[in-house]
């Protein structure tokens, strides 16, 4: 029923949670149930269309939601399952660029942060899911993003044409906060590559103070 287009935001938030709610009971069915609802999530991510922020969004509560201590056992060898055998953070990369892509395009580039990317989420709340379940991974996981994918994010919400305002904001912001994601030679490559060439005049104020904060941050662990 989730999966059903005509379906509220708000009833689709309250299935999910209901069904969180189930699975996080401490039963070791359940967490068999919470394993093999991870991997249909990450399905739905590698198509790429229809049902994806909702996958991405239920994946990171499903994966952060680890009430129980056989699941919270298990995780770690899961995380490691979607990122080495799915390449969860690639699919992550390149569906965070195809919805940047679709918005602008309905759009006519005067998306905000309002606009909704698949009638139920808006284009702000579809950046931060994304970023959210990234940082989790990278953190849960104790990985480091490697250059090629820290420039696909940057390339993505932050020097892309195609870019709002409030997602180089988000972008920048998540650069400042999980620096210590990325290797100290990423970070520094990074820096050469990106970071150093920002050009100032296509940021909002806020943006311009996370780009400070990235320039202290990546100067000082370099």
């Amino acid at each position: 029923m989730a999966h059903e287009d005509r379906i509220s935001r708000s009833m689709l938030d309250h299935l999910l949670h209901s069904h969180l709610h189930v699975l996080s009971e401490d039963r070791l069915p359940y967490d068999a149930l919470k394993r093999d609802y991870c991997l249909r999530c990450m399905t739905g991510l590698e198509r790429n269309q229809g049902w994806v922020v909702p996958a991405i969004k239920y994946l990171y509560d499903l994966l952060r939601h680890d009430s129980t201590n056989t699941f919270k056992d298990s995780k770690s060898d899961l995380i490691s399952l979607l990122v080495n055998k799915h390449d969860v953070i690639s699919a992550l990369m390149q569906n965070l660029s195809t919805f940047q892509l679709d918005v602008w395009n309905k759009t006519d580039g005067h998306m905000t942060i309002d606009t909704l990317v698949d009638g139920r989420f808006t284009h702000e709340e579809s950046i931060k899911i994304h970023l959210d379940l990234l940082s989790f991974l990278l953190k849960k996981g104790n990985l480091h993003l490697i250059l090629k994918r820290s420039e696909e994010l940057w390339d993505t919400l932050i020097t892309n044409e195609n870019a709002s305002s409030f997602g180089r904001e988000l972008g920048l912001n998540w650069f400042v906060t999980c620096a210590e994601d990325l290797h100290r030679n990423s970070r520094l490559a990074l820096f050469e590559k990106r970071v150093s060439k920002l050009d100032p005049t296509h940021l909002s104020p806020a943006g311009i103070n996370h780009q400070l904060n990235i320039l202290n941050i990546f100067l000082i662990s370099n």
